[in-house]
């Protein structure tokens, strides 16, 4: 098992490090663009089985628990590029939100998160509220 996530990492490192970067992160427009769709769909792509980030309302979030919520800039400015610019991949994982979750998080399908170390239930709800708030 372990061979084959070695495997699978190659792989998708190959993959991922021969796209171009330069238009992650350069807006805070809630509509990921084609390279950001492109980038979390390759780097996801061993955990989010069927889940395409294809015209999907992303939240982003950081911190030991998932208590900080950021914007998409600042995911991207800080939590991807300095790790893709020295040919790394970025910690990031995600939680698709169920219906019930969408409708009271404004519309958000999923929380992309970066360097979360334990994210709970109780910090599920508390970014759900959060996000209620959320224009």
């Amino acid at each position: 098992m372990k061979i084959l996530n070695l495997i699978i990492s190659l792989l998708s490192s190959t993959i991922f490090f021969g796209q171009s970067t330069d238009s992650l992160g350069i807006d805070n427009n809630d509509a990921l663009n084609r390279q950001e769709i492109d980038f979390l769909n390759t780097s996801l792509k061993s955990s989010r089985d069927a889940f395409d980030f294809t015209n999907k309302k992303i939240a982003f979030v950081t911190g030991n628990s998932g208590h900080k919520l950021i914007s998409k800039q600042n995911f991207f400015l800080t939590c991807v590029l300095p790790w893709t610019d020295k040919d790394s991949l970025p910690q990031i994982s995600y939680v698709t939100l169920t219906q019930d979750e969408k409708q009271k998080s404004n519309g958000y399908d999923a929380i992309v998160m970066s360097w979360v170390k334990v994210f709970t239930h109780k910090s599920r709800r508390r970014l759900i509220k959060e996000l209620s708030t959320q224009k």
